[in-house]
């Protein structure tokens, strides 16, 4: 092996799987946002780019992870120092499309290898007088929980250097399962893996060039009630309400809506020190025939809820995604996953901050995730609870699939009707 460069210190197995993940669609996580008029955001919605790169540039020198690019060094991943250009990284885009079309066709261009791997994207007037925001992060560097702590970390409200490392509280480490459990937890999830359970033609199959993405929001503290009325959470609630959005397009594309589709959700795994993913993964078998009948989504929000009490368990015992921590199990990973049936989409939630934060004197007043299309999987769904609404952001394969806004406004439909029973 070749001696290490004095600068490199050695990547995380788990995030170097990431760096061969990229099949279909860049592996990069996005988080979408609008921010108000103040500070850098003029009263029409403009942004002053420069401006933004002098209140930042401290903020971006106490985060590691936002000055470092991938080296393989005799066949090993490192990260290597080095100073990011910030007229590269925060820079201005195109603005002649709708916020979510611009959307779209962000999530399907890669961050540039050679340098950091992020960027801040600026999109003025992109809702009335709101700027847009991306802010985009390889996978290689954090999951969707650690792009959240950084979009925390360069926010007015990080309270100093020790912000620049924050998290939110882990998950409890799985290890005191007993092992003979474990084991029996391994062999149910890699036998779900296997199964050929999907039998949709447009829900899986080679993935397009064009994306599409619709977003929707719903008020945080009623879903809360109506979800916890019905026996769930508001994890639970999404997942009942995708299904429902999944029913109506699945209608809209001419398919006759099955009584179920399993759906890939990934569960926050304790992190190991070092590492910017830690994530395990359940298959929940969601609703998706039925109605908008009160009834059906109610059977629906319980129905997950008896899932999600023991799958969240087993995903963590198991640690799924620590299964193909090394690049070449990923790319064994993706090879089959071009050609899986069991898992028809996928489905994820974060919990964001509860006040809204403000970046160099603009407020950030929406925020979505957006979700990450990878295999053979067209459709997805990402959410965030932050500053009391819950935000949903649809991301579906556009050459094979109705508009977004289909799948979206069927899930609205249905997390309205959960929130109505509070």
């Amino acid at each position: 092996m070749e001696a290490r460069a004095a600068d490199a210190t050695p990547m995380a197995a788990v995030d170097a799987a990431n760096l061969a993940l990229e099949r279909g669609q860049p592996n990069v996580v996005t988080l979408a946002g609008l921010l108000a008029p103040g500070g850098v955001v003029d009263a029409d919605g403009r942004p002053d780019p420069a401006a933004l790169r002098e209140v930042l540039a401290p903020r971006i020198a106490r985060v590691p992870a936002l000055h470092r690019v991938p080296v393989e060094t005799g066949g090993e991943w490192m990260w290597r120092a080095a100073v990011p250009d910030l007229a590269h990284h925060i820079r201005v885009i195109d603005a002649s499309m709708s916020f979510e079309r611009t959307c779209a066709r962000v999530v399907m261009t890669p961050v540039d290898p050679g340098r950091p791997l992020w960027e801040l994207l600026l999109v003025p007037h992109a809702d009335g007088d709101r700027c847009g925001m991306l802010f985009r992060l390889h996978h290689a560097v954090a999951d969707g929980l650690g792009a959240e702590a950084l979009v925390a970390a360069l926010s007015d409200e990080a309270p100093g250097e020790e912000a620049a490392g924050a998290r939110p509280s882990e998950p409890a480490p799985a290890a005191r399962r007993p092992l003979l459990r474990r084991w029996g937890d391994l062999a149910v999830q890699t036998a779900a893996v296997f199964r050929r359970s999907v039998r949709s033609g447009v829900l899986l199959g080679p993935l397009g060039p064009t994306r599409d993405v619709a977003f929707l929001d719903v008020d945080l503290e009623r879903l809360h009630d109506g979800a916890h009325r019905l026996g769930g959470t508001v994890g639970d609630a999404f997942l009942a309400a995708f299904g429902h959005g999944m029913r109506a397009m699945l209608t809209a594309a001419g398919e006759t809506p099955p009584d179920s589709v399993p759906v890939s959700s990934p569960v926050r795994l304790a992190r190991r020190a070092g590492e910017g993913n830690a994530t395990g993964v359940m298959l929940i078998p969601i609703p998706v025939a039925g109605s908008d009948a009160d009834a059906d989504i109610a059977g629906s929000v319980a129905r997950v809820a008896s899932l999600t009490r023991s799958e969240k368990a087993r995903a963590r015992a198991v640690g799924t995604y620590r299964l193909m921590s090394n690049p070449r199990a990923a790319r064994m990973l993706m090879h089959f996953a071009r050609s899986q049936r069991a898992v028809g989409a996928i489905a994820s939630e974060l919990t964001g901050p509860p006040e809204t934060l403000r970046l160099a004197g603009a407020e950030l007043i929406a925020a979505w995730p957006l979700a990450l299309l990878s295999g053979n999987v067209r459709v997805g769904a990402l959410a965030v609870s932050y500053a009391g609404r819950f935000r949903v952001s649809i991301q579906t394969d556009a050459s094979h699939l109705p508009p977004a806004r289909v799948l979206a406004d069927g899930m609205e439909r249905a997390l309205e009707r959960i929130a109505a029973q509070a």
